[in-house]
Formats: structure tokens, sequence, C-alpha cells
């Protein structure tokens, strides 16, 4: 088995007093906060009769919404609705707000993860956890796994993927640059191994909060 190095990972749950469940997580030196409200009532024109409708909010240091913001807003939403089980939850609807606080790179694997760990914290059906990893490729053509911001910001390609809990099946999947085929088999390769351990952390981590209550 390859020995994989991860970016340091620190969270704390319930940071939030007023949200149903909340996350505050840094992985390296970038931070995130989370937090999830709901399942709640919403407008009638909003609802669905199937399942729970989920509501993504990104907020940037900056503050000013941009088309980047929107786009991870999508990601997050459509990775954390194969996680949950909305159809427990029909006609509600969930909130989940995300803050940037400091992002030294990894800021969407950051947030995925910290996602996934408020939603954790709030008690709301899932089916499994997610974890969320990067890759990137150097200007030599190596693989990089965590890359730091310089590292990231230098390379010629940049490759994310999150992975169920249950089967480590793909889930999400995005990529920036250029690439061979063989290059994103053994990216997605090397995230899928180095999820155990993101896993492992959110295992520590509930089963320490649970200690606390």
């Amino acid at each position: 088995m390859q020995d994989f190095k991860l970016k340091p990972m620190k969270c704390e749950l319930n940071y939030l007093s007023k949200s149903d469940g909340s996350a505050i997580l840094s992985q390296g030196d970038t931070v995130v906060l989370a937090s999830v409200n709901g399942p709640m009532d919403i407008k009638t024109v909003n609802q669905s009769i199937e399942k729970a409708t989920l509501e993504v909010l990104f907020c940037s240091k900056e503050g000013k919404p941009s088309v980047a913001d929107r786009y991870k807003e999508n990601i997050i939403r459509h990775t954390c609705e194969t996680a949950i089980l909305g159809c427990l939850y029909p006609r509600t609807g969930i909130t989940l707000t995300i803050q940037e606080l400091e992002n030294y790179g990894g800021l969407l694997t950051c947030a995925v993860n910290c996602a996934c760990l408020a939603l954790i914290n709030s008690g709301v059906g899932m089916r499994h956890a997610v974890a969320a990893l990067s890759c990137c490729v150097d200007g030599a053509g190596e693989l990089v796994l965590e890359p730091t911001h310089a590292q990231a910001t230098a390379a010629r390609a940049r490759l994310h993927f999150v992975f169920d809990s249950r089967e480590k099946s793909l889930v999400t999947g995005f990529t920036e640059g250029t690439f061979s085929e063989g290059t994103y088999e053994e990216a997605l390769a090397r995230c899928r191994a180095a999820s155990d351990l993101v896993f492992a952390f959110y295992r520590d981590i509930v089963s320490n909060y649970c200690h606390v209550i």
C-alpha cells in the first residue's frame, strides 16, 4: 500500500449554536465553515413531493457573489444530493451555507469535506459520507496529491474527485487543464486510495464528539 500524506486536517463540530449542524474544517492553511439548517418548511413553489430541496450558499471572503462561487455551489449541491436521503423529508428544504475563511489552495475539496461533516453533525439521514481529494500534474508531468497553492497554480492540470464511503465509487469528478488518459486513471486511483485517510478522520471526529455528549 502506498504511503499517502495529506495536508493536516483539524475540525470542530457544533461550531455554531443556532444551526442544526455545523463544522469548521482546516486542511493545511485553508479553512472553511459550514452550517446546515433543516429539514424545514419552505414555500410550496419550491417544494418537491419526492424529496427534500437542497439549497447551497457559498460565501467567499470577498463577499460579492461571482460566477466561480455559483460553480462551487453547483458542485457541492450535486455532490451532497447523492449523499442525503432526501426521500425521508419530502416537501421540506435543507439549507447548506459554506463560508470561506482562508484560502491557501484546495478550497473546493475542503468545502465539500466540511459540508459532509456539517451534514453528519446535523443528523440528516445519509446514504453515505463523501470525501473530496485533488491531484495536480506539475511541469515535469508528475502527479502531486493534495498540492499546495503554489503547486496548483503552476500546474498544467488539476483533477478533483469525490468518493462515497461505502464502495469508494466516484461521486463527482471535475478537471482543469490537459492530461493523458493514463494520467487521469492514475490520479483517480491515487485519490481513491487516499480517501481512506479522510474517512478515518471523519470517524475519529464523530467518535470524539459522541464521547463529549
